[in-house]
């Protein structure tokens, strides 16, 4: 039996580590937005995002700048070849897109991005407009020519949801009803950098080269759906396996006695949803929402010398009537430890003494000009 990130044996080489965090360490200088959208959805759901960027510097006003990453298992690497595909805040940095408020966000400030797919990318190839964002937080007006600039922290949420009409009291007429259209929807929070799964953080003090995704279900009444995304450097292919769990902790069987698993090759930057999981990939047409999904790397393979290796997933329990989610985040198996991933002595990159090493470097730059 495979269980809960064993499969990692199979690895290769270790990498830099990255650092894993509890989930209210949000703010970062670099921010993955495992998903966004602005399409239809299964019955009448229409599902859009919208963005909440916070500058948490004291001091510093901030730029951002967003690249979208459309959905679907090819691969996003060409985005970071220039900022042409890119959203920011100032027509000077060569943005391909500009929104004004993204540029000179105040200290403490919080701006609000309606439907950035919608706004500026929607059907730009033809696909699916859903995908990820990959998002970079900078002091403002610090971004020269060739991509250096002084980086700044911000923290970034944002809420899918989709339309529905309901039913109320009539305030005029009594013992009446009146429809109203409103909306179901979800937060779900960026991902800071030093919080990917890593195929290089496994040891004694832990195994942080997989996610678990718990709540999974699928009958009548609800859908799960599951989405992935390859976090790496834009010249690193990951594989990575999608097995469910039992109530019991017990895998799922297939008529042919295995252990049902699902190997996925994700190249750079790529991002995938596979809805109603269990049905699409597993055939498990109705089981309780006790079941459990490991999303674990099985290896990566990169034309860098120096690969940056790291994904991160999510899960969403959907009501079939309603279209009202629930986002589903990620865990790591194992618990936060201080002195693990925040070790009191300095160290030099690599070292392994009294914890993890501590990742000195972004999977993703900002490109210059």
């Amino acid at each position: 039996m495979i269980r809960k990130g064993l499969i990692t044996a199979l690895l290769l080489l270790p990498l830099l580590v990255v650092i894993p965090a509890e989930a209210q360490f949000l703010a970062a200088d670099l921010i993955y937005v495992p998903a966004a959208a602005h399409t239809s959805g299964e019955g009448t759901s229409e599902w859009r995002s919208d963005f909440f960027i916070t500058n948490v510097e004291g001091e510093a006003s901030i730029d951002v700048a967003m690249v979208y990453l459309p959905t679907g298992l090819t691969s996003n690497a060409y985005r970071f070849n220039d900022r042409s595909t890119w959203l920011g805040g100032r027509e000077a940095d060569d943005f391909g897109n500009i929104d004004p408020l993204l540029a000179d966000i105040p200290p403490g400030g919080t701006v609000v991005l309606r439907d950035p797919i919608g706004n500026y990318f929607a059907s730009e190839d033809g696909t699916a407009d859903s995908g990820a964002f990959v998002i970079f937080a900078y002091e403002a007006n610090t971004l020269e020519d060739d991509g250096t600039r002084v980086m700044k922290n911000a923290i970034v949420n944002t809420r899918v949801y989709t339309p529905t009409r309901f039913y109320q009291p009539d305030p005029v007429n009594d013992g009446e009803f009146v429809q109203v259209i409103g909306t179901y929807g979800q937060t779900l929070p960026g991902v800071p950098w030093y919080n990917l799964a890593d195929p290089s953080a496994v040891s004694d003090q832990g195994n942080f080269s997989f996610q678990i995704l718990t709540g999974a279900g699928q009958d009548e009444e609800m859908r799960y759906n599951l989405g992935i995304l390859n976090a790496s450097d834009p010249l690193t292919t990951i594989t990575v396996s999608i097995q469910p769990f039992q109530g019991d902790g017990q895998p799922f069987i297939d008529i042919n006695g295995n252990e049902m698993i699902e190997i996925v090759l994700m190249p750079p930057l790529s991002q995938v949803q596979y809805n109603n999981v269990l049905v699409s990939l597993f055939g498990l047409a109705a089981t309780p929402d006790d079941v459990s999904i490991d999303v674990s790397f099985l290896r990566w393979t990169s034309g860098n010398n120096s690969p940056i290796v790291g994904m991160t997933t999510y899960g969403t329990y959907v009501d079939n009537h309603t279209n009202d989610p629930t986002a589903i985040l990620p865990a790591f198996a194992y618990p936060y430890n201080v002195e693990c991933q925040w070790p009191s002595t300095a160290k030099t990159v690599g070292s392994t003494s009294g914890g993890f090493p501590r990742l000195n470097r972004h999977p993703v730059e900002i490109p210059p000009r």
